[in-house]
Parts: C-alpha cells; sequence; structure tokens
C-alpha cells in the first residue's frame, strides 16, 4: 500500500474519531440541559421498609415540585404513608396509629420522605395520551412500558368506570420488606367505588436485563418491580368528590377524597394523560428545603 493511500486513511480515521467526538459532546451536553426525572431516596428503600440515612433530617419543598408519587410523612416519620405531591402541596394516607386522623387525608407544603420519584417545576410534557375507554390499568401500563422502555411518569385526569385502591396502613420503616409482610402493611380493606374521577399520577418502564442501551440501575432507584400484573411501576391516585372543573390544573384542595395506590384491574372509562419521558434521573437537590 502506498504512502498517498495510507495517509488518506490515516486523514479518514482522524477526521471519523473528530466527527464522532464531536457527536458525543453535542449529545452530552443535550442530556445536562433535559430536564431530569428526579428521585428522593430509592424504590428499595421503601420495599425494604427503611429510611435511607441521608434522608432522615432533611425535607422536601412541594412548592418545587411539578408532580410526584411515593411516600411521604407530615409531622414526623411515624406518619409515612402513601403520598402524592400535586399543586404545591403533598397528599398522603398518615399511619401514624395514634393520631385522630390515622389513616385520613393529611396534606402540607413540606414533607420527609423515603421513597419519592417526581418531575421538577417547570417541566413540559412531550405529548399526551388518551387512555383507552374500558382499558384496565394493568394492560394501560404494560402499553406504556412498551412504548417508553427507557421509561415515563404521567399525570393527568382520568374518570373510572371502576376504580379500586389500597393504602399502606403501617409506616415502612420497621426493615421488615413489604412484599414478605403484606399482612402487616396493609391492615385496612381495598375501597371500591363505580364512577369515579381522579388525578392519576404514574411511573412505567420495562426494567429488562435484555435492553443493554437503557440505563436499568438507574431506573430501578424509581421504578417499583411489578406493581402492575407483569408491568413494572406505579400508579397512585388522588380521588375526587367531583369531576374537575379543568383538567390543565392541578386538583383543588377542596375537591380531593383521598390517596391511594391504584389496583390493576381498576377500569377506564375515558382520560388523558400527559407525558414526561425519562431521559435521565438525578439527584435535585433544589427541590430540597435549604
Amino acid at each position: 500500500m502506498s504512502r498517498s493511500i495510507l495517509a488518506t486513511l490515516g486523514r479518514a480515521l482522524l477526521l471519523g474519531a473528530a466527527v464522532g467526538l464531536a457527536l458525543f459532546v453535542t449529545m452530552s451536553k443535550a442530556r445536562k440541559h433535559e430536564t431530569p426525572t428526579c428521585v428522593a431516596g430509592s424504590a428499595q428503600s421503601r420495599a425494604e421498609g427503611v429510611v435511607p440515612a441521608a434522608l432522615s433530617n432533611r425535607y422536601l419543598d412541594a412548592q418545587r415540585i411539578l408532580f410526584g408519587l411515593g411516600d411521604g410523612a407530615v409531622g414526623g416519620w411515624a406518619s409515612l404513608g402513601d403520598a402524592v405531591v400535586a399543586g404545591g402541596r403533598v397528599w398522603l394516607r398518615t399511619t401514624y396509629s395514634i393520631s385522630p386522623n390515622y389513616y385520613q387525608l393529611v396534606d402540607n407544603r413540606y414533607f420527609q420522605t423515603s421513597f419519592l420519584a417526581y418531575v421538577p417545576a417547570g417541566a413540559l410534557p412531550s405529548t399526551t395520551f388518551v387512555i383507552p375507554p374500558g382499558e384496565p390499568m394493568y394492560q394501560l401500563w404494560q402499553q406504556l412500558a412498551r412504548r417508553y422502555p427507557h421509561g415515563v411518569m404521567v399525570e393527568g385526569y382520568a374518570k373510572m368506570r371502576m376504580l379500586h385502591t389500597i393504602a399502606i396502613a403501617q409506616p415502612p420503616l420497621s426493615g421488615l420488606p413489604i412484599a414478605k409482610h403484606t399482612p402487616f402493611y396493609y391492615t385496612q380493606p381495598m375501597e371500591s367505588t363505580d364512577d369515579a374521577w381522579v388525578y392519576l399520577i404514574g411511573i412505567a418502564a420495562r426494567l429488562s436485563r435484555t435492553h443493554w442501551w437503557i440505563n436499568t440501575q438507574a431506573l430501578r432507584q424509581i421504578v417499583p418491580r411489578a406493581q402492575m400484573r407483569g408491568a413494572d411501576g406505579l400508579a397512585d391516585v388522588l380521588q375526587l368528590r367531583a369531576r374537575p372543573a379543568t383538567t390543565d390544573s392541578p386538583p383543588d384542595p377542596n375537591s380531593v377524597l383521598s390517596v391511594g395506590q391504584l389496583v390493576g384491574y381498576s377500569t377506564v372509562a375515558r382520560g388523558r394523560l400527559r407525558i414526561y419521558p425519562i431521559h435521565r434521573v438525578a439527584d435535585c437537590p433544589h427541590t430540597f428545603v435549604r
């Protein structure tokens, strides 16, 4: 091979490497400017019934959060229960058993958590998704997980043809794994009703080892395993007293009736969800009280 050919090949290789490096740098910068999906604690912490030491004395400010789901405590860890963040408030079912408000709805701006997956204030949805009428929720979650294998968070209103919810009744901080001690944690019966309006927040993904290009380790911080009958993810709802006056704003505080985990065989009459794909998972220190 002549020197001229070798020189040309060398220049081509150098040009290719330079272009590849430029693309990598450009993509890295673009990712840094994408709105992250935030996580405090982890889904594993909640599943194991423990509070991460780093969060034991820290408080989140709900007004710095667009929406989120997981667990929350107001007035002390003994109240830690299922929680939804919306409209600058955290809504939770308190698990403080000696309180006169035990297992009732509590709301506040500031709260503690062992696990919260959330979208920071100011984020915009990428698109909307119309829920097929009559769709069982577990099928919807499987569909979302297939469509967004890298993960997605959703929020919006839905009218449920049949609504089934359940909430944890003992604070998950005893070190007893929830899956192995379900009768200990879920001592209250499932609540069911027809024709109920809800504000729904959910998270879905496919935690598959075969998808090597997906950051499964990061997703496992925020996506509970197989909560929706074969689909990894979780959906929590605020049950409303009546149809919302507008579906473009968070629920009116006076309209919220209860909070709970949405059971997978609940069915939808109609609804529309706003879609927030998970581009990257990050700690979001600006959402904490300084």
